[in-house]
């Protein structure tokens, strides 16, 4: 039934970046979302705030060593939600947009090149930032010291993996966790030939390897079980398979309302409104990365 909607869309693939181009490929979309056969029962998605996702990772990669130095666990009571929210809430005041996206933009470079060069561009970055909020805000101040007190770039690089900064990883744990739960059996995932999914795929089947341990990890709600219940990825050609195609199909329309709703409320009556209405609806939207002004650990 879904696919009744989009079958006057000619072309080897159907893909949301055609769709959206005009009022026609996006009724259509809207169409395949209303379909009784896109239910919580068949369809999931993550939504990932990318600006905020990096803020997420300075806080893992360099507040987090710093703090379980000083013997603090930074993961309980969501004081790592807490501060990664705060990061983005007050430092765009207490810097400027510029300046504090600059050090974003830096980190970012750091963690994908991974030059000492760089590293140390950033690092003095970092001390600029504390010497100005040092006397003005001196908590403040000290979320930029442990960059500045690393001993050097490869204290950071040894941390980081090849796709650090893409959000399939982490979406693909929450996913894969929320149908283990859903289907209560092992299932296979299939993935598409030329995504992060699949070349990454021996080492997220090590998550689900049957010889580790049962365990439940993570803080509060933020919980996952392991080993996952994925039994293998198998990856296919995206033109060949409509599965894939109706996932393009739904995280696209879904990350294009996202990139809307970034830039402010969405209007009754547009495309990412009623995508979202829909999605939310439905109860399709499992989990998000996504700013707020909320800063107290939960």
């Amino acid at each position: 039934e879904a696919f009744s909607h989009l079958q006057q869309f000619k072309g080897p693939e159907l893909k949301f970046s055609r769709l959206r181009k005009n009022p026609a490929g996006q009724r259509a979309v809207l169409a395949f979302l209303c379909s009784a056969s896109v239910t919580s029962q068949t369809a999931a998605a993550v939504v990932f705030h990318k600006p905020f996702m990096v803020v997420t990772k300075y806080c893992d990669l360099v507040l987090e060593p710093s703090f379980r130095k000083a013997g603090a666990d930074f993961y309980a009571r969501g004081a790592n939600i807490a501060t990664a929210n705060l990061l983005a809430t007050t430092m765009p005041v207490l810097l400027n947009r510029t300046t504090w996206f600059n050090f974003l933009s830096l980190f970012v470079r750091v963690v994908r090149e991974r030059t000492p060069s760089l590293f140390n561009e950033w690092r003095r970055s970092a001390e600029l930032i504390f010497s100005y909020l040092e006397h003005r805000h001196r908590t403040a101040a000290d979320l930029f010291a442990p960059v500045f007190l690393m001993h050097d770039c490869h204290e950071l690089f040894e941390m980081l993996t090849d796709d650090e900064l893409d959000p399939l990883v982490p979406a693909y744990s929450v996913i894969v966790n929320h149908w283990g739960k859903a289907i209560g059996d092992s299932y296979e995932v299939i993935a598409d030939e030329s995504k992060v999914l699949a070349k990454g795929r021996a080492r997220l089947l090590t998550l689900s390897d049957p010889n580790l341990k049962t365990v439940s990890a993570g803080y509060d709600r933020r919980r996952m079980e392991f080993p996952l219940r994925v039994s293998d990825i198998i990856v296919v050609d995206s033109t060949a398979c409509r599965q894939v195609q109706l996932a393009d199909l739904l995280c696209g329309a879904i990350a294009s309302a996202a990139k809307v709703r970034t830039k402010g409320a969405l209007q009754s009556g547009t495309f990412a409104h009623d995508v979202f209405q829909l999605c939310f609806s439905k109860e399709l939207i499992v989990d998000h990365l996504w700013p707020s002004h909320e800063i107290d650990p939960l």
